[in-house]
Order: C-alpha cells, then structure tokens, then sequence
C-alpha cells in the first residue's frame, strides 16, 4: 500500500476510534431510542456508517474480481468528487442511497466494534493487495456521484463518516 493511501486510511480509522470512544459507556437503551419518527438511532447510526463502508469494499472486491478496473480516472471524477465533499460537509440533511439505507433494528456496543474492526481488517487487506498501477483507475462507484480512483474513494469513506459526526453528537446528549 502506497504511502499516501496509508496515511488516507489511517485518518478513517482515527474516526471510527474516536466515535467508538464516545459511545463507549452508552447504555442499550440510549444506542436503540429512535429520535422522532423516520429517523435512526445512535446504533442505526453506527451501523449505517458500517454498512456503507462494507458496501465499498464489497464492490471494489467484486470490480477486482470481474476485471472491470480499466478505465483511468479523469477530471470528471475529480469534479464529482469535490461536489460529493462539499456536499457531505454541508449541514443539509438528505436520504441516504436505497443501497445503504438498511439499518438493523437494534446493535450493540460490541457488535459495532466487530463491525468496524472487520471492515478495518478488509480495507487494509485490499489496499495492500491493490497494485500499484490500478491506483489512478475507476474502482468504485458511488451510487450518486459515479466512478472513483482509490483515493477518492477514501476521501469519500472519510467524508461520509464525518457526514454523520454531528447527527451522532446530537444523539448522544
């Protein structure tokens, strides 16, 4: 894994530690307590931010797989990245994608932990694995803002976290 990937997938890891630390002493009650109607809770959260990083890994895995990693990224996907960045950094609240808008009704503390720490142990594994030259190719597509280069997949993988930041500070008071 190259350097600059690395020190990208560490920043990810860095914000899942620190949300497992502020959720740390929650109790059951508090993670399953649904805000209002037609909004998640605290574990919903959690395992929302879970599923949509496992459903990265999972295509780029099968792209891998089929042989569909061909085509270099360009401008347009610079372009569209920096939208979806902004985008995430705004404060706009907006529904998440039919593919990843499945949460579990319930979730515990350690099954989050799991969760993440297996996607961790996944990425890791496939941004080890990834060769060098596949590095500036289309790799993953995001549901609304089309085809990403590894990087600006992580870049993405780390925005969406940070997306949900103030949602799961908001849930914790």
């Amino acid at each position: 894994m190259s350097a600059q990937l690395a020190k990208k997938y560490d920043e990810i890891e860095q914000i899942k530690q620190r949300y497992l630390k502020k959720v740390a002493a929650v109790s059951q009650e508090k993670l399953d307590k649904i805000p209002a109607v037609g909004q998640w809770s605290l574990g919903q959260v959690l395992y929302h931010m879970y599923f949509a990083e496992n459903g990265t890994i999972k295509v780029i895995q099968k792209n891998l797989r089929e042989n569909k990693v061909r085509h270099n990224s360009g401008i347009s996907d610079s372009i569209r990245n920096i939208i979806l960045m902004i985008f995430l950094k705004t404060p706009l609240k907006f529904k998440a994608p039919t593919v990843v808008s499945k949460v579990v009704d319930t979730i515990t503390l350690d099954e989050v932990e799991k969760l993440f720490a297996e996607n961790s142990t996944e990425f890791k594994q496939l941004l080890n694995d990834l060769p060098k030259e596949l590095e500036n190719k289309q790799i993953f597509k995001h549901p609304m803002s089309g085809m990403f280069n590894i990087e600006q997949t992580l870049v993405f993988v780390r925005e969406h976290y940070l997306h949900h930041e103030m949602q799961l500070n908001a849930l914790l008071k």
